[in-house]
């Protein structure tokens, strides 16, 4: 029997008819450095994946957004800042930490680094700086702190 001869395992449906179950989804509040964090979770009671989330700062500006790109296995973490940047983090954990802690436009607690990846100045926190390994970067490298904390001290010219 040839392969066009063969009759497709298509069936006709009802559109009427029920769907499968849907998960429960909630949305959940909490505080982080002072920000609240918002997020949208599906299935809370079994597997209880973020689908995203967002971080406000105490006076009620956004600091951005997170969500997985790998939404299956809720793995490989984005960051949208407010300005529309985007970044990678390595957990759900790392990008509400770094939302929470990372000063719009900087301030007179963070200082700038050099992506190993693109050469392009990262702005990090003081917390960054003494906390993290790496700060991420939109090309997807980043800056390695820890090259950089062997260089210089906070405050030199990073």
């Amino acid at each position: 029997m040839s392969r066009n001869a063969r009759n497709p395992a298509v069936h006709v449906i009802d559109p009427m008819a029920d769907p499968a179950p849907l998960p429960e989804i909630t949305v959940d509040h909490f505080r982080e450095n002072g920000c609240t964090v918002t997020c949208v979770v599906i299935d809370p009671a079994d597997a209880q994946q973020t689908l995203y989330g967002t971080v406000t700062r105490p006076d009620g500006t956004l600091a951005g957004t997170y969500y997985p790109a790998d939404r299956v296995r809720g793995e490989h973490w984005r960051i949208v800042a407010a300005d529309g940047t985007h970044y990678h983090a390595a957990s759900e954990f790392d990008a509400v930490e770094w939302l929470s802690t990372t000063t719009p436009g900087g301030g007179p607690d963070t200082g700038t680094v050099e992506c190993g990846g693109c050469s392009r100045p990262l702005t990090i926190t003081r917390q960054q700086w003494e906390r993290d390994a790496s700060a991420p970067c939109p090309c997807g490298s980043g800056a390695d702190l820890t090259f950089h904390r062997r260089h210089a001290e906070w405050g030199e010219n990073l």
